[in-house]
């Protein structure tokens, strides 16, 4: 069995002009992946260990935060979104995420897995749960729903939540088609109605 210090999880922060965004959500859950991981110094707010290099001022990046037990690890980079304008349905029961774990092989495998397609959708035990990058919210009669069952509890989903702006709903496979819109979101992706792919996008 792996020791518990040998595993690694990441948190990805959105970073706009030396701002960190949601950073309150982000706090949340790098307390929780503290704790889970035992980890012998722990840091309260996440900010305290980001020091932005003069070349991304005045950007939009992304920051990695990688950490273990025992150490830690801050990177910087420049922000290219994906663009999404189709999914393949995917099932995979084995699946565990709940912990944002710096090993993607599983969700990297699964993606290989789309086709012509640019994104997957994760179906765990006949329930749609996350993408490959994030949380998904699906649009009914102008209400916008995200499913109750996620691989990974992420900090713009839980943002929205909060905020009312989006409804939980147990979305089975097969209900996905009574839906009319479908659209990503991460930590890097707030919610942005020109992101929108349509339901007939969605490939079986």
């Amino acid at each position: 069995m792996e020791e518990i210090g040998l595993i690694m999880l990441f948190e990805t922060l959105a970073i706009n002009n030396g701002r960190i965004l949601n950073l309150d959500y982000h706090n949340r859950r790098f307390k929780q992946g503290q704790l889970f991981l035992h980890c012998q110094t722990m840091i309260d707010d996440i900010a305290d260990i980001i020091c932005v290099p003069d070349e991304f001022n005045n950007k939009f990046i992304r920051c990695r935060v990688t950490y273990d037990k025992y150490s830690i690890k801050v990177e910087y980079f420049d922000y290219i979104p994906k663009s999404i304008q189709s999914f393949k349905i995917i099932e995979c029961d084995s699946i565990d995420y709940a912990y944002k774990y710096d090993d993607r092989n599983l969700l990297n495998q699964l993606l290989s897995q789309k086709g012509d397609c640019d994104e997957i959708i994760i179906i765990k035990n006949g329930l749609v749960t996350d993408c490959s990058i994030g949380n998904l919210l699906f649009l009914k009669n102008n209400h916008w729903y995200t499913p109750d069952t996620p691989l990974l509890q992420g900090t713009q989903r839980a943002y929205l939540l909060e905020a009312q702006k989006i409804h939980l709903a147990n979305i089975d496979k097969n209900n996905i088609w009574q839906y009319e819109k479908v659209m990503m979101i991460n930590a890097l992706n707030a919610f942005d109605e020109n992101r929108v792919v349509l339901i007939k996008n969605i490939k079986e």
